[in-house]
């Protein structure tokens, strides 16, 4: 085996942040330009995304969803302030995006960008609007994107002439519009196309001054691992090179597919800086594809099959050293001359800088759980991720990419990305279904079906971040679902590629909870209507939320209050939790009578009320003050600005966390009609936003709150604790937990008594045997099930069956109800309990729409404590049906005595 190692020095210094006021980091065509500076984590960007997502938290994400109508059509993207649009997103009609019709990209008040979306993807706008910055569905398999990045200094919106179905529009938004030019595009950067189109064959970083490359050949025989010292003194590894003669790309024989493979994904590349690993990844996923050794052109990364050789560019700074390890995890194969190349160069490391790391998980996913990309503490930027998923359904289905993508950044409790599908994270669309493809910022390099290792049908696909890269002060939370609720079957694997430190950069300061007396006199809180209960629940978590009441005023006049803040502070996140009933709440902020801006958000949700969002006041206007008064004075003509509290975060050049979180106040259990109890409870103050919640139960009152007792730790300010007992008692206590571990006190315990009723989730239900295909489906086809997933039976002919069991915790008399699914493709169903017919048969057929039954009832039924058995046969078809397929969403059973 051949490994190869290069690394290369970084530039004599790095940009040193001002000391009043965080950079912007790399913008506008410099992010192409300078990829090295991407290790610059001291920048004031936030990433913001906005989609199509389902506002009803279902799976129905192609529904357009206009943020307002315009005479130019439908606005998908609008703000306020400073900030770069980063990435454009379509897809519709299988990727033929013609019955969009025109877009229009308005920044600064200015139109930079109009046309035929289908032309301007096609490249017929021109330079810069050419490929690979704009592709059309053929050259991104299924979906069209514009990848230019277009600043702005004030303002921009989005409008497309008529709905566009499938969309997302991901950009930054900065603190203030220092240093920013409104994207001209006039410019035609012909030395970005030309970087963009040698992506993955050469670095895309400028030269740097004193680089040198050293090869190392080492020999890993099975379970052994090799270590290389790439650098000592400050500097900077910038490129890593492998090359293992004994790689074999698909195309070759079963044998040495099957030792390729191997290697591909049970060696190690891992590598330590200043005595810290921080990269520990499969190899193969490291440089982009980990299912096998395909090409690969990635603008950071590279594969190259006919030399056997895999190569990374990232910049990697380090104090004072490095080391790479190749560790070979197989029981099956040896590695023979491997060469091993790296390139390193002398690099100043200062306190703008992060170490790079690559965080990798594979994990057999559970029902419910979004995979988790990453989830960390401290401060950085995300710039990328490799994905492996290895789909379960039988026979080879593709539903798990209905999954969604969801960030969380900086304690917020509302998602700042919330996508729409996988293949649309990777900005692609219908499964792939141009094939596989390789892009400088994304590709779908591999797809496996029943061979190659793989069971069913596997994706392999990446996607860089360089641009809208999010970037965090204190935490982070990435992860993506597996299927349209978190319900089909799948391992997945990823490696997640960002800069950081573990040093957090944001303090909560301040808060003021409206509606609360005590609160509002202390922060001398004046203006909004009188304060009302609203109850609801938050937009894409991947846990069953019961609805959260808190007090909001709205407003229609302004608003006063005053916060503290930290004196060396460098700018403050002012925080504010709304009820986002209403979209386009806007209002203009003051700080000490001094002009801020204009905080705008477009976003509403009627279903999902919650809503966390922020505005940046610049350094300008908070340095070297103790405390702050903030007025807001709504627009005229927008929906009332409403608000449950608002908080100050104090951006700090660096700040350690060594206080405990406040008390949990006022939580609440509610016994539910089901075999469920809802608790929630306020937010606790900490000087992180927000803490964490470990909520601990026991049947037993007076119980000691520990491991054996703990349910969940949740950023929720509610949990919903199912599949309990019929009328149980349960007893419940809450505390916070901040980023760094500290716990605060465990509130007063709190108990309630869980319903009559049993629901069974027919997803959940064990297989005990089947005739025909039979497993979860998620969301789908405009409708939600409960949960999010039912359990589908999909026979072509009939008679059929699949026999499914349940249990029952407390013997008595039950009424039994089920819910279940008619489609035009489904058939005539019966159904057993204990091997006694229940019911009469069921004709499931519906000519127009997929339809979830009202509760149909089968009786009342004497069942014993323990395990039941459920058989579902499907015994024919209505003469107008296509299908012979079953669904079940759940049963029911009350307790009648």
């Amino acid at each position: 085996m051949l490994l190869t190692v290069a690394a290369a020095l970084a530039p004599a210094s790095m940009p040193a942040a001002a000391a009043s006021a965080p950079s912007h980091g790399p913008v506008g065509w410099d992010t192409y330009r300078h990829p090295e500076r991407l290790t610059d984590i001291s920048g004031d960007g936030r990433t913001l995304q906005s989609s199509s997502f389902d506002r009803g938290g279902g799976n129905g994400d192609g529904n357009s969803w206009c943020l307002r109508t315009t005479s130019a059509g439908c606005v998908i993207a609008e703000r306020s302030g400073a900030g770069e649009i980063d990435s454009i997103w379509f897809t519709r009609d299988e990727g033929n995006v013609t019955a969009t019709g025109a877009i229009t990209v308005e920044l600064d008040g200015k139109t930079v960008l109009s046309g035929s979306l289908q032309d301007i993807v096609n490249g017929k706008k021109g330079a810069p609007f050419v490929y690979p910055l704009v592709a059309n569905a053929d050259q991104s398999s299924g979906g069209v994107y514009v990848k230019v990045p277009m600043p702005f200094t004030s303002s921009m919106r989005v409008t497309v002439e008529h709905g566009p179905v499938y969309y997302h529009v991901t950009y930054r938004t900065f603190a203030d519009a220092r240093g920013i030019s409104t994207f001209d595009p006039s410019d035609k950067a012909e030395d970005v196309i030309a970087r963009l189109k040698a992506a993955g064959t050469a670095d895309p970083k400028p030269a740097q001054a004193g680089a040198r490359t050293r090869t190392t050949t080492v020999s890993l025989p099975k379970g052994a691992s090799k270590t290389v010292a790439a650098g000592s003194g400050s500097g900077a590894i910038t490129a890593i090179s492998v090359k293992i003669p004994q790689l074999a790309a698909p195309g070759a024989n079963t044998t040495d597919i099957t030792v390729s493979d191997e290697i591909i994904r049970n060696t190690r590349l891992q590598i330590s800086f200043d005595g810290r690993r921080t990269v520990d990844a499969p190899l193969g996923e490291f440089f982009g594809s980990g299912l096998g050794l395909y090409p690969v052109r990635a603008l950071m990364f590279g594969m190259d099959p006919a030399t056997k050789t895999m190569t990374a560019w990232w910049q990697m700074p380090y104090r004072s050293n490095a080391t790479i390890t190749l560790r070979n995890n197989s029981s099956l194969v040896d590695i023979g001359s491997a060469q091993l190349s790296v390139t390193t160069a002398a690099a100043r490391f200062d306190s703008s800088a992060g170490y790079f790391h690559a965080y990798s998980d594979r994990t057999i996913e559970k029902n419910g759980q979004d995979h988790t990309f990453v989830d960390t503490t401290g401060r950085g930027r995300i710039v990328g991720v490799t994905q492996t998923m290895e789909g379960l359904i039988p026979p080879n289905g593709r539903g798990y990419l209905e999954g969604d993508e969801r960030l969380f950044v900086d304690g917020s409790v509302t998602p700042q990305m919330y996508g729409t599908g996988t293949e649309d994270f990777y900005e692609s669309g219908w499964y792939f279904n141009r094939g596989v493809d390789t892009d400088p910022m994304n590709g779908n390099p591999a797809h496996e079906i029943q061979g190659l290792g793989c069971v069913y049908d596997c994706t392999g696909a990446y996607r860089l971040m360089l641009a809208e890269g999010p970037q965090y002060g204190s935490s982070v939370r990435f992860g993506i679902e597996h299927g349209g609720y978190d319900g089909d079957p799948a391992v997945y694997g990823s490696t997640t590629y960002y800069y950081a430190q573990d040093n957090r950069t944001l303090k909560w300061t301040d808060a003021v909870t409206v509606g609360d007396q005590n609160s509002e006199k202390a922060h001398g809180y004046t203006g909004g209507a009188a304060a009302t209960a609203v109850a609801g629940t938050y937009e894409g978590y991947d846990v069953p939320q019961p609805t959260v009441t808190r007090k909001v005023r709205a407003a229609t006049s302004p608003v006063s209050f005053k916060l503290a803040i930290s004196r060396d502070n460098r700018g403050v996140e002012l925080r504010r939790t709304s009820d986002q009933k209403d979209g386009y709440q806007s209002a203009a902020v003051s700080v000490n009578g001094v002009a801020a801006g204009t905080w705008l958000q477009p976003l509403g949700n009627p279903g999902a009320r919650w809503l966390d969002d922020s505005y940046d006041l610049p350094a300008a206007l908070t340095a070297g003050k103790s405390s702050i008064t903030v007025t807001l004075t709504p627009t005229a003509g927008a929906p009332a600005w409403t608000a449950a509290s608002y908080a100050a975060v104090s951006v700090l050049p660096s700040t350690v966390d060594t206080r405990s979180p406040a008390a949990v106040p006022a939580a609440t259990a509610t016994g539910t009609d089901v075999n469920a109890i809802d608790l929630s409870w306020q937010p606790a103050t900490d000087d992180t936003y927000a803490p964490r919640y470990q909520v601990f139960a026991s049947t037993e009152p007076d119980f000691a709150a520990n491991e054996d007792t703990l349910l969940t730790t949740t950023p929720l300010l509610s949990f919903s604790h199912t599949d309990l007992g019929t009328k149980q008692t349960w007893y419940y206590r809450v505390r916070a937990v901040d980023a760094a571990g500290h716990t605060g006190p465990l509130s007063a315990q709190v108990s309630a008594v869980s319903g009559a009723k049993l629901r069974v989730e027919a997803e959940n239900m064990p297989v005990v045997s089947s005739t025909a295909p039979i497993g979860p489906q998620g969301d789908c086809c405009g409708i939600h099930w409960s949960n999010g997933n039912q359990m589908w039976f999909t026979p072509h002919s009939a008679p059929n069956n699949a026999v499914l069991e349940f249990n029952v915790s407390t013997t008595g008399t039950y009424d039994l109800s089920m819910v279940l699914t008619k489609a035009v493709d489904y058939g005539i169903v019966t159904f057993a309990l204990d091997g006694q017919t229940i019911g009469d048969p069921y004709d499931a057929f519906n000519a127009n729409a997929v339809l979830i039954t009202a509760p149909l009832p089968y009786g009342q039924h004497q069942l014993a404590a323990g395990t039941h058995r459920l058989t579902m046969t499907v015994t024919g078809k209505n003469a107008s049906a296509t299908g012979f397929f079953a669904g079940i969403d759940y049963l029911d059973l009350k307790l009648a005595t």
